[in-house]
């Protein structure tokens, strides 16, 4: 685990050259292919030098790669995908190739439509004019019992570059909602006309009739809501990405941190062809310009609300995608994502039932008994944000691990969490991990779940029947999609205490976090059922439900600014 010290972070030049390629590896795959058949013309490199790619038969691809090729049918999208079930490469340059494709990748099998919120979200309505103090906390949830949970102050400052931002795929925000919101919910009150910096990546846009007739706004109006109540007078940043009409890939974080970091596009390889969308878009109505490689502004804090699902991403995927996210916690940037809505399960996209991992191969099944992490929180550079919900009306009553389960039992909400299978325990959470395992873990055998890999979420926040307006009406909305916004909100207001005091801001959480649980409320209430067992529970410290607990802003204020 790389040492970050907090407030000492690197320049951009600095991560970009400690992560550059080598020569070695290049030539050494080219001269392979060379010999092999497949003449020096044929040949061409990624903008990156990192892909070697060329057109050929699957009569070559069978002889490269030792393999017999068949066609895989999906038994219910009856999409169909050239593949094989094994592959192999000499042994003199298999240290220099991480994998090759298209091989063993049926991830795109059953196509998902982009990026889903972290869950089908729970939208609750409430009469036109409701307003503060017209709920209780229990009912529905203001900036007010927000306050009084976490002990944050209203904030009197907006410290040039500490924009929060936040990250939007397919949904959109409808600003003509916000005075409505900002006038019934906020104190002391937003003023009308104001909105978030609007950064469009790859053919972002902006909202229409059309898509707020089709629902795809609620997520947006959440998370802006929700952190515009929290951290005003500062602003907010819109990073809208896509352009919502490539939807046959199942990633696009790797797009949004191409805009972000222009060497990133070319770093191992650059992106990946069938996972990751393309640009110009091949479909009709798409984007037409270039994917986009850097541009985009860096906010200190990002909050994303969207998740993936580990077992159905390669496993080089992720890594490369972890490293991102480790050097943008070196450049003094947070990252805070959704821990997920399924418990110990997931689910492909918002509609789809819950699935986990078959026991053996760990494939996404259905009908599958083994643990499904998710992606990016398993990466340990993540911060990961789990749900709860209040045990009474009031804020006094305290808070468990949010627990909504569906009629029929395949749309349950529960706080994600649990143990990645691609990635190790950190050395910052792993007192925190034994501590769980050793007194509390549940002993389902070692095909349930990875009690070696890195935990989540972290921490935790309110998910459940929060204030938010959409085309007009007021919604009690629920999700880790709502915890996410939340954390990130009073993370900006910790980087605000600290740029006050002449420090710059935190950059990486986890470490300091995890050094410092007294700093948290802890919720020993509730558990994440899935795949056929009661998930895990609530317990005293850190647990895969609700993570060290909620914050208590004034006390990790104490703690950032004692640090450097």
């Amino acid at each position: 685990m790389l040492n970050i010290s907090l407030g000492k972070h690197w320049t951009a030049e600095q991560v970009a050259n400690t992560f550059a390629p080598h020569q070695e590896t290049k030539d050494s795959v080219m001269d392979w292919l060379i010999e092999s058949g497949i003449d020096r013309s044929r040949l061409s490199l990624s903008t990156g030098r990192n892909w070697v790619q060329f057109d050929g038969t699957v009569e070559e691809a069978e002889r490269i790669f030792a393999t017999e090729y068949w066609y895989y049918k999906h038994k219910d999208s009856d999409g169909y995908r050239l593949a094989c079930d094994h592959y192999s490469v000499p042994k003199h340059v298999q240290k220099h190739v991480d994998f090759a494709m298209p091989t063993i990748q049926l991830d795109g099998l059953k196509p998902v439509a982009n990026l889903s919120p972290a869950r089908q979200l729970q939208a609750l309505p409430f009469p036109q004019g409701a307003k503060l103090g017209a709920q209780p906390c229990g009912v529905l949830i203001t900036i007010d019992c927000l306050r009084a949970l976490y002990n944050f102050p209203v904030l009197n400052s907006s410290a040039p570059g500490n924009q929060l931002g936040i990250g939007e795929w397919a949904d959109y925000l409808y600003e003509p909602d916000l005075p409505t919101f900002f006038t019934n919910f906020t104190r002391p009150q937003i003023p009308n006309g104001t909105v978030p910096e609007f950064i469009p990546i790859d053919g972002g846009k902006t909202a229409n009739l059309s898509t707020v007739r089709q629902g795809s706004g609620v997520e947006a109006a959440l998370d802006f809501q929700s952190a515009y109540s929290i951290v005003y007078p500062q602003a907010l940043r819109l990073y809208q990405v896509g352009d919502g009409v490539n939807v046959d890939s199942v990633g696009t974080f790797n797009i949004f941190l191409d805009a972000l970091d222009e060497s990133y596009c070319t770093y191992e390889g650059g992106d990946q062809p069938y996972v990751d969308p393309e640009y110009p878009d091949p479909n009709e109505g798409g984007y037409t310009g270039p994917l986009q490689c850097g541009g985009a502004p860096t906010s200190n804090v990002f909050s994303v609300s969207y998740g993936q699902i580990e077992g159905a991403l390669p496993y080089f995927y992720q890594h490369r995608q972890c490293n991102e996210w480790m050097k943008l916690g070196l450049q003094g940037v947070s990252v805070l994502f959704a821990s997920g809505d399924s418990g110990v399960a997931n689910r492909y996209n918002a509609g789809y039932p819950n699935s986990c991992l078959n026991a053996n191969d760990d494939y996404v099944d259905n009908n599958g008994t083994r643990y499904s992490p998710s992606f990016p929180v398993n990466c340990p550079y993540i911060t990961a944000v789990g749900a709860t919900t209040l045990l009474g009306n009031s804020t006094d009553s305290g808070e468990r691990a949010v627990a909504e389960p569906s009629p029929d039992g395949t749309t349950d909400f529960y706080s994600g969490g649990g143990f990645a299978n691609y990635f190790e325990t950190p050395s910052y959470q792993s007192d925190a991990v034994s501590n769980f395992l050793i007194r509390y873990a549940p002993d389902y055998g070692p095909n349930v779940y990875n009690s070696s890999g890195r935990g989540f979420p972290d921490l935790s926040a309110i998910g459940l029947n929060v204030a938010t307006v959409f085309n007009g009406r007021t919604l009690g909305v629920g999700g880790t999609s709502a915890s996410a916004p939340i954390v990130a909100g009073i993370v900006t207001l910790l980087n605000e205490a600290r740029i006050a005091a002449g420090k710059g801001p935190i950059g990486f959480l986890n470490p300091t976090l995890y050094q410092n649980p007294d700093a948290f409320n802890d919720i020993t209430i509730g558990n994440n059922p899935g795949c056929g067992t009661g998930g895990f529970n609530a317990t005293p410290g850190w647990d895969p439900v609700t993570g060290l607990g909620t914050p208590n802003y004034e006390k990790l204020k104490d703690i950032f600014l004692a640090l450097p």
